[in-house]
């Protein structure tokens, strides 16, 4: 497979975090080379992001390395990638394109795919403009262009950025229908009696291997960023319950608003769990851990996320020391309740976790059940062993007695149906 040789620019004020090898992660995993790096410490400049000084020090090492591409962090104004492009005679993009690229790539449900295409056309309009009034220019070179050839390109760009706006709409629309569909499914799942637990974290911080691991699931799980991109969901067993476990999309700090925007049907899937895991990486630094936490963090500020239990899994501890793990748990643990280290890939204290979990659930009581002997009831004692815990199962002449931990909400639903003095709560 070709895979197009790169140069890095991260161009970072003196206060901000050296992302450089998160970078370089994102550009490998959407497949380029990377022949070089430059970490540009320094304000923002207005016309090339960097000041001009580096900017010939760069198109030097470009002039003797010829990379194909140069991919620079964080993002750039439409005009500031032109600028750079002429300066440096190399096509430019910057982190938020990349990230396009790999949503891109990586998208399989009609959904996603969806998403990143709204998320690609709303990121390009200001793109569309700039390349247009470029082509006008180049166009109308000596003489000053007429009114008329003004008017003609000005008519041009509207009927591009109409034609985008109305793409972006049609998605729109087809991403709605998708939520109603979705949310439908999700509503017949809590009829039955499910309840949620969604996995949340940084992306590559393990969370499908961890989703694999309790639920015997099949999602795709690689070492690469944002190998998930849209909710899966599969049930994990938990005795006296129905539950589904959900493995939802990657955080990444700084994701473009776009991305935040198409993907806001996905992200707000977490905000309806009944439990949050947080998926932490135990191998990262401490700077990093907390870094990714704190971004983890923000993104459920973003979606509105408030008020739901929340456990933390400090991931990848088979890579670490025992004094390391206490360290980053004695670190973690003002900030978070429940912190539980876990290894999902050698699936390590992943029983601990799912105790943690199933603590956080609404509680269980015991009920006495008192069925007359019959199809109906046998049926009936099927769906109580999928739906709660039976401990006591009797069959006596004519009349079946049983005993069963159940919750609220089953318990309610059997109250109505049942005859009178049939169904009885016993603690």
């Amino acid at each position: 497979m070709y895979n197009p040789t790169a140069l890095l620019v991260q161009r970072r004020k003196y206060d901000e975090p050296d992302l450089l090898d998160e970078f370089e992660a994102i550009a490998k995993t959407a497949g380029y080379s990377v022949i070089g790096a430059f970490d540009v410490v320094s304000p923002p400049s207005a016309r090339f992001g960097i000041g001009s000084g580096k900017v010939e020090e760069i198109a030097t090492w470009i002039e003797i390395n010829q990379p194909e591409f140069v991919l620079f962090t964080p993002m750039l104004s439409s005009s500031q990638i032109y600028r750079l492009m002429e300066a440096w005679d190399t096509e430019v993009r910057d982190r938020n394109q990349i990230i396009l690229e790999i949503f891109d790539r990586h998208a399989q449900t009609q959904q996603a795919k969806l998403q990143i295409e709204q998320a690609r056309l709303s990121y390009e309009l200001p793109f569309e403009r700039h390349q247009i009034r470029k082509r006008l220019q180049k166009e109308h070179t000596g003489d000053r262009p007429v009114a008329e050839q003004i008017g003609a390109g000005e008519d041009l760009l509207n009927m591009r950025i109409k034609e985008i706006r109305r793409r972006i709409a049609k998605i729109q629309k087809k991403l709605e229908k998708i939520a109603q569909v979705q949310e439908i499914k999700k509503q017949k799942r809590v009829n039955k009696g499910f309840l949620e637990i969604t996995l949340a974290g940084y992306t590559n911080a393990g969370k499908s291997t961890l989703h694999k691991a309790l639920t015997g699931s099949t999602v795709e799980i690689a070492d690469k960023l944002f190998t998930t991109l849209s909710t899966k969901t599969a049930e994990i067993d938990i005795p006296g319950r129905q539950v589904v476990l959900s493995d939802s999309v990657g955080f990444i700090s700084n994701l473009p608003s776009s991305l935040l925007d198409a993907f806001h049907t996905t992200l707000m899937e977490i905000g309806d769990a009944d439990v949050i895991v947080l998926v932490l990486d135990a191998s990262d630094s401490v700077q990093e851990m907390i870094r990714k936490a704190n971004a983890s963090r923000d993104t459920f500020k973003e979606i509105g996320i408030n008020g739901i239990p929340l456990i933390v899994a400090l991931n990848k501890i088979d890579l670490i020391d025992k004094e390391d793990i206490a360290n980053k748990i004695d670190i973690l643990s003002p900030e978070y309740s429940q912190i539980i280290p876990i290894s999902a890939k050698e699936e390590i204290d992943l029983d601990v976790l799912v105790q943690a979990i199933e603590a956080e659930l609404p509680p269980l009581s015991l009920y006495e059940i008192k069925l007359d002997y019959g199809d109906d009831s046998m049926s009936l004692i099927s769906w109580l062993h999928e739906v709660g815990d039976v401990e006591i199962e009797e069959y006596q002449t004519g009349t079946i007695h049983v005993e069963a931990y159940l919750p609220i909400d089953i318990a309610r639903k059997l109250a109505k149906t049942l005859p009178q003095g049939t169904f009885s709560l016993l603690e």
